[in-house]
């Protein structure tokens, strides 16, 4: 009977195995990353949603940040190491729709992960030594530093290529998400893909619609607590309005929806800032 469990105890560790090497591009490759480099940048809206205002001026230290929302693929080994069908991190499921977990990560393994709460990805992000932007971070790397309202212009159908086609919103989308990057003309001054719609994304502060009144001018963090974190973007299900550089909204960190995903970053070296 011992010898017995022991073999299915070792055909099970043997088939995970198989499993996580399959995966080891996405375990220990270094994400894409793009650099933003230190400097000003400004940040908010006098024209928009109230919780976008004051238009303010703030100065980041270098970092960088993910080129594209974190995939079904790369979250997969993190999954299994949590304890797979057991883990707190499982992404909810939506069946037909968007697919299910993990099976999607075979079927859409290129689609940007949805379903999980802002504190799996905080930990899938420590994981992979990193961590969420900040709301300011994301910000730049959405806008560059000449304040524009979608990553590629002032105009959501602004020609572009021979397209005017740019971002996975509604309009476009009907109801479905999409790959990540496939809007290429869509990217934001710093080469970033999806910062305007395809799913919101979790960053790292908590959310007030009054923190702009008080935000220091070097590296906010946002406040000190609150109920809510902040998500920046826009998704599929939403106008090309809530896919501006400046919207902001807040979500409880519990909940993962399938319209919320998010990107990886991290601060830069010296050599790096050189």
């Amino acid at each position: 009977m011992r010898a017995e469990i022991r073999s299915r105890q070792l055909t099970k560790f043997l088939i995970r195995l198989s499993i996580i090497v399959g995966f080891l591009s996405y375990a220990f490759a270094e994400p894409d990353l793009c650099l933003i480099p230190a400097g000003t940048f400004t940040m908010g809206s006098d024209n928009d949603l109230p919780n976008e205002a004051p238009r303010h001026a703030i100065h980041l230290d270098a970092y960088y940040i993910g080129k594209t929302e974190v995939t079904n693929a790369e979250y997969y080994p993190f999954w299994l190491e949590s304890g797979g069908t057991d883990s707190e991190h499982t992404p909810i499921s939506y069946g037909e729709t968007f697919g299910t977990w993990p099976e999607v990560t075979k079927t859409k393994p290129n689609y940007p992960v949805i379903g999980v709460s802002w504190d799996s990805a905080v930990a899938y992000a420590a994981w992979r030594g990193m961590r969420l932007p900040t709301e300011a971070e994301w910000e730049k790397a959405a806008r560059g530093t000449e304040a524009k309202r979608w990553p590629w212009g002032d105009t959501f159908t602004q020609r572009i290529k021979d397209g005017s086609v740019h971002a996975n919103v509604w309009r476009q989308a009907g109801s479905r998400l999409q790959p990540v990057g496939t809007y290429r003309t869509g990217a934001s001054p710093y080469g970033a893909y999806d910062m305007a719609g395809n799913v919101w994304e979790w960053v790292a502060d908590w959310y007030s619609e009054t923190y702009y009144r008080r935000s220091p001018d070097r590296n906010p963090e946002g406040p000190a607590v609150g109920s809510r974190r902040v998500v920046k973007g826009g998704s599929w299900l939403n106008p090309e309005m809530f896919a501006r550089c400046s919207t902001r909204i807040g979500q409880y960190p519990a909940i993962g929806t399938s319209f919320i995903g998010f990107r990886l970053a991290k601060d830069a070296t010296p050599t790096h800032e050189r």
